[in-house]
């Protein structure tokens, strides 16, 4: 909660967009595995019964690996999603060069790239 809520508001033209709390799972699950004797994928664990320090290290482990993630496409999770769009537009590029036929048949049933 408390890294999502501090990359909202290190990041005022994202804010929080659905979908960045699927990035940092990952992140948050391997630097837990190192202090819950269980597997974290398969057990659940109370996070709060952690020392504050460790929940501290773990939670700031994880920010920074997502911000790495984040920063090559950012551009995904900013209002009207441009980084999105551009991939979109560059797949409906390629395919009519690809596949022109898989093209055409998308485009005969009337469904749209964006």
């Amino acid at each position: 909660e408390r890294i999502l809520y501090i990359w909202a508001i290190r990041h005022p033209a994202s804010g929080y967009v659905q979908g960045i709390n699927d990035l940092v799972t990952p992140f948050l699950m391997v630097f837990l595995q190192d202090f819950v004797d269980k597997d974290v994928t398969k057990n659940s664990f109370v996070f709060e019964e952690l020392e504050e320090g460790v929940r501290k290290n773990i939670e700031a482990d994880s920010f920074w690996c997502m911000s790495k993630v984040l920063d090559g496409i950012q551009d995904n999770y900013t209002f009207a999603q441009p980084g999105i769009q551009i991939k979109i537009r560059q797949l409906e590029e390629l395919l009519k060069r690809v596949d022109v036929k898989l093209h055409n048949h998308i485009v005969g049933h009337d469904v749209q790239y964006l």
